[in-house]
């Protein structure tokens, strides 16, 4: 397989002169969009009702020097409870009895981001308002790291729309708990990284088309710092050219691939991206400098799970995963697979993609089947309404919602995949997206309780290039299939965001 050297060629070409966007245009629609998405996503959080704040807690543990917290506890006037927590990993004496103290399995990056907070506030702080704040962040990071390629501005706000109100990305800020956290504290780097990687690629691209003189549309005028560096070139040594010097661009984007799997783990799978898309000039090079950059945030990440549980891989997993199994019966695990196991992938797959809201629904969909069964539209005469709890037209379920219809606009992707199957960004993104996702897939758990399919928000920031690709026609300019598609996730969204809140979730 011949892999092209350029990004992505073709269908996506440089800005026109004819409509040039300058620095500050540019970062006048990037705040716009950023304040936006923090204004929506604050109005769809009105309550702060969140009870799930484990980093809180995890924060408050790193302040007093120790990696536990105690638990269970319960509400006092100096502070809150915790004793309702799931997914803790208890801590035993040597008689195998609890000690009143536990661990959370997750990677610390969201708890260390939530320490000044901590610090002012204590165990009341309010997580719910980081996570919105994180979120806005993310919308103007995505924004930034479109720039990156060589699109329209049109386009480029047109996919950060898609990315802040068309994907799960929108559901996560609005609940802000303990699992989502992680993904809004992860997914900022990983934008970072994807962004760096994409403007280093953009420079090799300019300064070998030097050598043929000026496109006939003219250099991208978006962004006038990535011209490269005068008197310097990239170099040109095919896949396997020289190792050293290392890339600094690429180490920086390896590094910040690394701090972004401190906060969810699945991020390190994917490596294949930075293999192909970043500085460096051959396959090797990019490679070698991105796991350069890489090594250090999760050999720290290593060391921090084996000084505070003896254990290189976090036991809290496996602890969970036995208890939700004999726990929850109804969801379908199996005590004798492992928690991470191919098997499940089958099962997940339908998850991912068919797990579809109830229509019309006689009895409220329940999961767990825990509690008694909800009768529906009971009263005489009910007639069903959007979002009527009582007498629903269409309710969530609480498993998840397959992600082609929650976010639909993801599938644009498919467009640059058909335009330059073999070019750098499609393998290299492709590859990405394809090794997180069985990662993820191959977890016993898929999420729960959910709106739309959260594990999607570890690949988004590497598939959402090749969507800005798919979305654009040959001039640059948005496609009209792409402003179908963001319109439609926009409304599918909004409605799954509304329900989850009716619903208490």
């Amino acid at each position: 397989m011949k892999v092209d050297r350029s990004i992505a060629e073709g269908p996506v070409p440089a800005l026109s002169r004819a409509e040039p966007a300058s620095r500050s245009a540019a970062i006048a629609v990037g705040l716009l969009l950023a304040v936006g998405a923090l204004v929506v996503y604050a109005v769809s959080d009105p309550v702060h009702y969140n009870l799930y704040n484990h980093f809180v807690w995890q924060a408050d543990a790193f302040l007093h020097g120790r990696a536990w917290f105690p638990y269970p506890v319960s509400a006092t006037a100096d502070g809150p409870a915790n004793w309702y927590f799931q997914d803790v990993y208890p801590l035993l004496d040597a008689a195998g009895q609890p000690t009143g103290h536990v661990l959370i399995p997750f990677p610390p990056l969201p708890a260390l981001v939530l320490l000044p907070f901590v610090a002012v506030f204590g165990l009341f702080t309010d997580q719910d308002a980081v996570a919105i704040g994180l979120a806005a962040t993310g919308v103007a990071l995505t924004w930034w790291m479109l720039g990156g390629l060589r699109i329209t501005l049109g386009t480029r706000a047109l996919v950060t729309i898609l990315f802040a109100t068309g994907t799960v990305w929108w559901w996560a800020a609005a609940v802000g708990s303990t699992w989502y956290l992680a993904h809004l504290v992860a997914v900022l780097p990983a934008l970072l990284a994807v962004g760096v990687a994409l403007r280093r690629d953009r420079r090799a691209e300019l300064a070998d088309a030097a050598d043929e003189g000026p496109a006939a549309d003219g250099p991208p005028a978006e962004d006038p710092g990535d011209a490269p560096p005068s008197g310097r070139r990239p170099e040109r040594g095919g896949w396997w050219g020289s190792l050293w010097p290392l890339d600094r661009s690429q180490v920086l984007a390896g590094l910040l691939l690394g701090v972004a799997a401190t906060a969810r783990l699945p991020l390190v799978f994917a490596a294949p991206f930075f293999m192909f898309v970043g500085g460096g000039g051959s396959i090797a090079r990019r490679t070698v400098s991105a796991a350069a950059g890489g090594l250090l945030p999760v050999a720290a990440l290593v060391l921090y799970t084996y000084l505070t549980t003896g254990a290189l891989i976090h036991p809290g997993y496996a602890y969970q995963y036995q208890l939700e199994a004999v726990g929850y019966p109804t969801l379908g695990y199996h005590t004798e697979w492992a928690d991470e196991d191919l098997r499940y992938i089958p099962r997940n797959l339908g998850i991912m993609f068919g797990a579809l809201p109830a229509i019309a629904p006689d009895i409220m969909p329940d999961t767990l089947g825990l509690e008694p069964p909800v009768k529906l539209c009971s009263a005489p005469g009910s007639t069903r309404g959007l979002f009527d709890v009582e007498c629903p037209l269409a309710v969530p379920i609480d498993i998840g919602t397959s992600i082609l219809l929650s976010a639909p606009g993801l599938l644009l992707a498919l467009f640059a995949l058909r335009q330059r199957p073999f070019a750098r960004l499609t393998v290299g993104a492709g590859a990405a997206v394809l090794v997180i996702a069985t990662f993820n897939l191959a977890h016993f758990s898929q999420g729960w309780v959910q709106w739309g399919y959260r594990f999607s928000l570890d690949f988004v920031p590497f598939l959402l290039p090749l969507v800005a690709v798919g979305a654009a026609q040959a001039n640059g300019r948005p496609r009209a299939t792409a402003v179908v598609l963001v319109v439609a996730g926009t409304m599918i969204n909004l409605w799954g965001v509304v329900w989850g809140q009716l619903l208490g979730w």
